[in-house]
């Protein structure tokens, strides 16, 4: 949906993931979305280079997030939720939203 603006889907998938989910680390975003961890990386660097998203080193793990100190960051936020309440419940619940906790034993899928 953004893609035009944003230059390419994925860029607009880790967006959409990095505001449902506060945060994430590269293989989740890779694993979740089944794509080239290679892809995601250069995509998070070009974001980071760009001031859009911070990163940290948790332990050996670098975290991804929304920048809190981009200048842009309450006009994206607001046009990334606007895109994310267009996607179907569906594709939300497969790509965007992450399981806590286990599901509970007998419960349907």
């Amino acid at each position: 949906m953004l893609e035009a603006l944003l230059e390419s889907p994925l860029k607009e998938k880790i967006l959409l993931f990095l505001l449902a989910n506060d945060g994430s680390y590269l293989s989740e975003i890779a694993r979740n979305f089944d794509v080239n961890p290679n892809a995601v990386q250069y995509q998070l660097k070009k974001l980071e280079r760009g001031g859009v998203l911070y990163s940290q080193l948790r332990g050996k793990v670098r975290l991804y997030g929304l920048n809190p100190r981009y200048p842009f960051r309450r006009e994206l936020e607001a046009l990334l939720r606007k895109a994310f309440d267009f996607l179907s419940e569906a594709e939300k619940d497969r790509f965007y939203i992450r399981r806590r906790r286990p599901r509970r034993q007998g419960k349907p899928l």
